[in-house]
């Protein structure tokens, strides 16, 4: 008889810590949040019907600069690319996409994007000396700040990748079937340590 196959995540449930000792890195690396995921994408020509729709609904328009915006229902709206957002929520909240649907149509295509994307979380004082291991942006705070965003690679491998507060915490959103690989790559710079340029006097 066909086996029935049981979800699991692609990432360790549990934050992975790197080992201590001299310029050991400050951070953890696991799982982000668990979020509905949706895309959202709508032609210039209907931008203002849309934008006028979710300041309705949520309170707020989606962002046409990468970064990220809040609106009600803990519905978070995030630049990804000209015309383009990735839109979150938390799970237990309403359903995303039902109300996404509901408040743009018929100018705007949305497409679920729960299964097809994971979230890896890298918090910790030293996260952007590990990030910029393999991230080839600027993210130092005068050019890449809390609910800024970018579309860009880590390694080989394509991210978004956001930052949320100044401890620094990011989320780095990722196809599944690369997510692993991504885990494996950032756990691996954080046992390297945070190189000796980083390091402050």
């Amino acid at each position: 008889m066909p086996e029935t196959l049981a979800a699991t995540s692609p990432i360790p449930s549990a934050p992975f810590i790197p080992p201590g000792g001299e310029q050991a890195a400050r951070v953890t690396i696991g799982p982000g949040p668990d979020l509905q995921l949706a895309s959202m994408q709508f032609s210039p020509a209907s931008h203002a019907a849309v934008q006028t729709a979710l300041m309705a609904a949520y309170g707020v328009e989606a962002p046409v600069t990468p970064h990220a915006r809040d609106g009600r229902d803990a519905v978070r709206f995030i630049w990804a690319g000209l015309d383009q957002w990735l839109v979150c929520a938390p799970q237990g909240q309403p359903d995303l996409l039902d109300g996404l649907r509901r408040v743009t149509q018929p100018h705007a295509a949305i497409t679920a994007q729960g299964d097809g994307r994971s979230v890896i979380r890298v918090r910790g004082p030293d996260s952007r000396a590990i990030l910029s291991k393999l991230v080839p942006i600027d993210l130092h705070p005068r050019a890449f700040a809390p609910d800024s965003t970018a579309l860009t690679l880590a390694g080989h491998i394509p991210v978004q990748i956001l930052q949320h507060d100044m401890t620094p915490t990011y989320d780095l959103f990722v196809f599944r079937s690369l997510a692993h690989s991504l885990y494996h790559d950032l756990c691996h710079a954080a046992r390297g340590g945070v190189p000796v340029s980083e390091v402050c006097p």
